[in-house]
């Protein structure tokens, strides 16, 4: 899975992702590509390469029928070759997407080797087609285009062992845990590194309103601060990437107004507004993904709670990744490399909060997947414990599984499935809280 690292910086870089990563932009190129290069391999037939394959005992066909024959094969090949992929592409994404989620479908379309087979197998079929309009089934054989001839034998070979490929990995693309686990990877990947800082009341001079209704798709804070320019001051992104925004909800605040040298539509450059949530938006997609992988898993339909248990296991990993984006409360997320720039929400609190609220709303009436979210956070507090980070985080991991036991318990109906649900709690957070009665009651 070759998904993008996201979330975008900008308009321009959303648009040239949904262009790059879709499937018709690279067979659209290699379309292209091949009426050039027959006619650059003619010209070299017909420059002396013909003749100098036949000095050399290089000779691929009997005679000119034979050649159109042999190239006529080769069109029908690839044109059943595309046929079937593309049939079996639908086909896989089709069960694939009804029994993991339909949002994985954004990322497999991203996938390199599927866009890479399809241009190779579009390319390889227009290629066949002009060369088998510049074969004459009359022509003395030191007329033909030998070169080409062989050039049509050597592509038809790449594309049966590139299709083996290809398929194989269509096959692999229903294995469930190797989304998962590619998911999990990503969502361990922040946009930027944040730190906080105190928040404070600041007069704002300018503000900056989505136009439309939709899902932010990134920041792009170097644009930012180009569009600044000496201006200065502070300014603070009011949406996430991921976040829905109404049309005319605050966008961006800025402490100093640089005037009408720069736009409104310049500064929402910055902040792009799409129509949907995608992979591209980052982090916060994916998380959210697993917990929808989870839930999906855990419904009546598919009733798979090993693979809820492995997307457990993942949002517990990414959870580790991202602890040293943890802001406590009282603070705010400002760009670790620019202080200036305020992020509220793209904290760990901001990625990570709802979705495990979700996941605790899901996975309440399995014990099994209780108390393997609840033992992950006991492993992943001792982590944070040993290594001296924040307290808060740690209680706020305590809180997590705390509602996750209250809430498993109490619509569990066998005494021994809750005896096992306070006993995970129980064993994974014996020890009492490691910050002051104050600051467990502000966590909570």
């Amino acid at each position: 899975m070759n998904a993008s690292k996201g979330p975008f910086l900008g308009r321009l870089d959303w648009l040239l992702h949904r262009i790059v990563a879709s499937y018709w932009s690279l067979p659209l190129a290699g379309v292209f590509a091949a009426l050039p290069i027959v006619l650059a391999i003619l010209w070299l037939d017909r420059e002396g390469l013909t003749q100098w394959m036949l000095e050399n005992g290089i000779d691929p066909v009997a005679n000119g029928d034979t050649a159109k024959d042999l190239v006529a094969v080769s069109v029908g090949i690839n044109a059943a070759f595309i046929t079937l992929y593309f049939s079996l592409t639908l086909l896989v994404l089709t069960v694939a997407s009804s029994n993991l989620g339909v949002r994985l479908v954004d990322r497999w379309l991203e996938k390199r080797l599927v866009r890479i087979s399809l241009a190779g197998l579009s390319f390889t079929l227009i290629f066949s087609l002009v060369a088998l309009m510049a074969m004459d089934a009359e022509a003395p054989k030191e007329k033909l285009p030998l070169a080409l001839i062989c050039a049509v034998v050597f592509l038809q070979a790449v594309n049966v062992a590139m299709l083996t490929v290809a398929l194989h990995d269509l096959g692999r693309t229903i294995f469930v845990d190797r989304s998962i686990d590619q998911l999990g990877q990503d969502a361990a990947e922040g946009p930027f590194a944040v730190q906080s800082a105190p928040e404070e009341e600041v007069e704002w001079a300018r503000k900056v309103c989505s136009p439309r209704e939709g899902y932010v798709e990134g920041n792009d804070l170097e644009l930012l601060r180009k569009r600044l320019g000496d201006t200065g001051g502070r300014a603070r992104i009011c949406a996430a990437p991921g976040q829905h925004v109404l049309k005319g909800e605050t966008l961006l605040l800025l402490e100093r107004d640089p005037g009408d040298d720069v736009s409104d539509d310049q500064f929402l450059s910055v902040v792009p507004v799409g129509g949907f949530r995608s992979d591209g938006q980052g982090a916060v997609f994916r998380i959210r993904l697993l917990v929808e992988i989870a839930a999906r898993a855990l419904s009546p339909a598919v009733n798979d709670f090993y693979t809820a248990l492995t997307s457990a296991d993942r949002l517990g990993a990414a959870i580790l990744e991202q602890r040293h984006n943890w802001v406590n409360h009282g603070e705010i997320a400002v760009y670790c490399e620019n202080p200036s720039f305020e992020l509220p929400g793209q904290d760990f609190r901001g990625l990570f909060e709802d979705p495990l609220n979700a996941l605790r709303q899901a996975a309440c009436q399995y014990p099994s997947v209780s108390i393997r979210m609840i033992n992950n956070y006991a492993r992943i507090r001792q982590i944070v414990l040993e290594d001296d980070q924040s307290h808060e985080f740690a209680e706020f991991l305590r809180r997590l599984a705390r509602e996750l036991r209250d809430h498993a318990i109490s619509v569990t109906g066998f005494d021994g499935d809750r005896d096992d649900i306070e006993a995970a709690f129980a064993d994974g957070f014996s020890d009492p809280a490691p910050n002051s009665q104050k600051e467990a009651e502000t966590a909570s």
